[in-house]
């Protein structure tokens, strides 16, 4: 029995361990594995987690957290302005390179605005430290499903993030980028509050074509500022920025009207707008700014505009030590306000006439020379301008009035030898002069001088002189050349050199031009400025002031805070009586019987001025004085090739052409003497002051420095302080006179060429 219990129980061990072997073994294979792989996951996502975290602390690290909002590179559009003849302000242009963009602050920006771009972007805005990370994530998990969450790519960018990708102009799409991103965003959220953040955004957000910025996007599609939009307008806009090309209302209104009531239906729901704003919003027709009367950025700008953009770039460049093309930018993107003493309808006449061949010639020319054309006032305000002749070819180009350096020819006479000389008292009006020429030195034959210079004659193939007297004035009024080097090398060409470089700030002057040809006929190393010989001569008009040329008067930053001011400061170049005796004698140019500039004559207004023209007719010009305008004109080949006499209508017939309808308008008809300049009768055999005995003589303009003795005509005079002139109009005792007749025979040379 016992041995049977025992049997029994050894059989019974055996079977139950022959049924729990094989479940153990299961379960502790099982066991064993899937503690190990979770052992290996375990420490393989430690080791993931402890790279990631190292790589991204050191990505972190080295980041740059550049964004600073005060020195945002947005592109904000410049706006230039002038003003009409009623004085109100006109906008004559607005310029952009990168985009059209005008700053606007968010006290400016109604809340309902505001909202309305907050619940379109990013509704957690004013909770969220710069990064949705719910968002984020979302968007990472679709990304690495390839869509299978959400269906398609799915964005997680705050408006925080949306700013710093505009800034940065960071745009890869890696994963590094998005990483930036996110920290730089956290970083700005830092130390920036939420409406500086939402201000910078709507500032430099998209709304399709080059437009950027909520208020250049406010005046494009509604015409009005950001401040005076309502709500429907407001969803409007806010509805362009997810894609700025597809749904701005210009280019699809269906597709903007969805996106539309999506905002709205946003500002709803999250109780930015009531019940009763919603339907009114919703019901609302909207009314857009007519397209096609929106001013197109892509207009070809006029002739001023070229030449404000230059100067301010130029004066951007001294302002803040940069390159031209840093300026440029500057000035393109800066958002500057530009004001200018531009005369608008003076502009657009003149623009007018160089658009129109007919201004220069009678006659259809394959070959017409160019020409250019500037005008001022006293102050040196550059009121209109031209560069060109015909159809301008586009924004920026060549300017032949501020751009091209020429030879001036005896255009440089009166600012030189003459002003010099009556300046200095070695000349005046009726000094006699000879027409003969000087002995220099003959470069070619070392040791021999030659004859120089000569003056041209149009009825005569050869250069002439006529080896006669002639007053001052009559030398500038026949334009001789013999006479203009006498004068120079009498004062010294070195001191004229010295003069006219100090006094009238020509740029292009060398120290090669510090000699008699240079001086005395204009024939300088680089040649000068149309814009800045037209300058010089301002201080014929206005008693011997000279004023810097300008285009623009101020320039506002963004800001509002002027950083460029032109300063109208004077320059006393020449002495009241000498400017006003130099202008009595180019109005001899102008209505002189000899004059080179007869042609310039107006019915109404007194002109003065001169001619000048270079060797073959190279350079053709005419710089003439009203009393309330200096202006001038230049004509000539490009490549400097010979012009061929007649090619166009004489300088001065041109000037008049031009601009005579203008200037025979002006508010003043006559320039006023200073009390100080003699006006008095001189001898028409000896240049002094005519005595009683004198049979013939002629008015003459004099300084009291300058002005002759009494001419004795053989005769003591008992009165030593009788001076006939214009007030007293007492006839001479003896002898027959006229007031301007009788004059010496002289031989009329013509016009003369300048060497």
């Amino acid at each position: 029995m016992a041995e049977q219990k025992k049997n029994k129980g050894a059989k019974s061990t055996k079977k139950k361990k022959k049924r729990s072997n094989p479940v153990a073994k299961v379960f502790t294979v099982i066991g064993t594995v899937i503690l190990s792989l979770f052992l290996i996951a375990v420490i393989s996502v430690s080791i993931i987690a402890a790279a990631l975290t190292v790589y991204v602390m050191q990505f972190r690290e080295n980041t740059p957290i550049d964004i600073d909002l005060d020195s945002l590179d947005l592109a904000y559009t410049t706006f230039i302005y002038g003003y009409d003849s009623e004085g109100e302000e006109v906008e004559l242009a607005s310029i952009s390179r990168a985009a059209d963009r005008i700053p606007v602050s968010i006290g400016n920006v109604p809340k309902h605005v505001q909202d309305a771009f907050v619940y379109a972007e990013d509704v957690n805005f004013y909770e969220h430290a710069g990064v949705n990370w719910m968002r984020t994530f979302g968007a990472f998990l679709n990304e690495i499903t390839n869509g299978l969450i959400y269906g398609k790519r799915q964005g997680g960018s705050t408006i925080t993030q949306q700013l710093v990708k505009n800034v940065t102009k960071d745009e890869s799409q890696t994963w590094d980028r998005k990483l930036r991103e996110v920290f730089r965003a956290s970083d700005l959220e830092r130390y920036r509050t939420k409406e500086e953040i939402l201000e910078a955004y709507l500032n430099c957000i998209g709304f399709g074509g080059s437009t950027s910025g909520i208020q250049a996007a406010s005046l494009k599609y509604f015409g009005k500022e950001v401040s005076e939009l309502d709500l429907a307008e407001a969803a409007c806009l806010a509805a362009i920025p997810k894609s700025p090309e597809t749904l701005n209302p210009f280019a699809d209104l269906e597709a903007n009207r969805g996106r539309q009531e999506y905002v709205l239906g946003a500002m709803l729901s999250n109780a930015a707008i009531s019940e009763r704003e919603y339907e009114e919003a919703m019901n609302e027709e909207l009314k857009f700014r007519d397209p096609s009367k929106d001013p197109t950025r892509n207009e070809i700008q006029n002739w001023y505009i070229d030449m404000v953009i230059r100067d301010v770039t130029n004066d951007l460049m001294n302002l803040y030590g940069v390159t031209q093309s840093e300026a440029s930018d500057m000035l393109y993107n800066g958002g500057y306000t530009i004001y200018t003493p531009i005369d608008i309808e003076m502009q657009e006449k003149i623009e007018a006439k160089y658009r129109d061949y007919s201004t220069f010639s009678d006659e259809v020319l394959n070959d017409p020379p160019q020409s250019a054309f500037i005008v001022t006032d006293y102050t040196g305000n550059i009121l209109a301008v031209a560069g060109a002749v015909g159809e301008k070819a586009g924004s920026n180009v060549w300017n032949h009035a501020t751009m091209s350096p020429r030879q001036p020819g005896s255009a440089m006479k009166p600012l030189a030898g003459y002003a010099y000389c009556i300046e200095h008292g070695l000349t005046d009006w009726s000094d006699p002069q000879e027409d003969s020429p000087l002995e220099i030195p003959d470069d070619d034959n070392p040791g021999e001088t030659r004859k120089w210079p000569t003056n041209y004659s149009s009825n005569s193939a050869d250069n002439v002189w006529s080896n006669r007297m002639f007053y001052t004035y009559e030398a500038l009024e026949r334009s001789l050349n013999t006479v203009s080097a006498r004068l120079v090398d009498k004062a010294g060409a070195a001191n004229v050199f010295e003069f006219v470089q100090n006094k009238y700030q020509f740029s292009t002057l060398e120290a090669r031009d510090a000699y008699l040809s240079p001086m005395s006929v204009g024939a300088l190393t680089n040649g000068v400025y149309l814009r800045e010989l037209v300058a010089a001569y301002q201080v014929f008009g206005n008693g011997g002031k000279f004023f810097s040329p300008t285009s623009y008067t101020y320039v506002l930053d963004p800001s509002g805070d002027m950083i460029l001011q032109h300063k109208y400061t004077p320059i006393q170049s020449i002495s009241e009586d000498t400017a006003y005796v130099m202008n009595r004698m180019m109005k001899e140019v102008v209505e002189g019987e000899h004059g080179t500039g007869r042609a310039a004559k107006l019915p109404h207004v007194e002109v003065v001025g001169k001619t000048g023209t270079s060797q073959e007719w190279r350079d053709n010009l005419f710089v003439a004085c009203t009393p309330d305008y200096v202006s001038g004109v230049w004509y000539g080949y490009e490549n400097n090739r010979k012009v061929e006499p007649g090619t166009y209508y004489g300088t001065a017939e041109l000037w008049k052409r031009i601009f005579g309808d203008i200037a025979d308008r002006g508010e003043t008809a006559e320039f006023t003497a200073p009390k100080t300049v003699n006006n008095y009768f001189f001898c028409a055999d000896t240049g002094d002051i005519a005595s009683t005995r004198c049979k013939t003589y002629h008015q003459g303009w004099y300084t009291a420095k300058d002005t002759p003795e009494l001419c004795k005509h053989g005769t003591k005079m008992n009165d030593k302080n009788y001076f006939p002139g214009l007030a007293e109009e007492e006839e001479p005792e003896d002898g027959e006179h006229t007031e301007d007749g009788d004059e010496p025979a002289h031989e009329d040379n013509g016009e003369n060429e300048d060497e």
